[in-house]
């Protein structure tokens, strides 16, 4: 691993360092955590739907049709007219 000089405020790094007390881990490494699960979700091209977190970037609007019952999108999207 690398060391790297970070500058966050004072009450970020006291959350951290009680987190990490309760979970009887050391703050560094729930710090390199949350750097590592935000370069996932962020950096990483997302070219296949098992990669894509529905939960934050779909909301479906009114009057919309469900993908899980509606399955006229499967042919184009299999067919790769549609892209991610």
């Amino acid at each position: 691993m690398k060391p790297i000089t970070l500058y966050v405020t004072e009450p970020m790094y006291e959350t951290y360092q009680v987190q990490a007390q309760k979970q009887g881990r050391k703050t560094a490494e729930l710090i390199r955590n949350a750097m590592q699960e935000y370069a996932e979700s962020h950096f990483r091209a997302k070219k296949m739907l098992k990669d894509i977190s529905f939960l934050r970037t779909v909301r479906l609007q009114a009057n919309a049709n469900d993908f899980l019952n509606d399955s006229s999108w499967k042919e184009e999207f299999l067919s790769g007219r549609i892209k991610l």
